[in-house]
């Protein structure tokens, strides 16, 4: 998806103990811990279709 629309993606990666107020703000329990679209959490180390799959469904909604 990132590389068909990319003015649609952005990114970033934040050290959950470095920050832990913004740790704590979105309930992180596991890592890697991916949100979409600040509504959606994906925790662990999931197949890429699955992370794939989450992200349609937030698009979609």
């Amino acid at each position: 998806m990132a590389r068909v629309n990319p003015e649609h993606v952005t990114a970033d990666m934040v050290d959950a103990q470095s920050f832990m107020r913004l740790s704590q703000r979105f309930r992180v329990m596991g890592v890697p811990m991916t949100l979409v679209n600040g509504e959606e959490q994906v925790v662990g180390a999931v197949p890429e279709g699955a992370l794939l799959e989450k992200i349609r469904q937030v698009a979609a909604s």
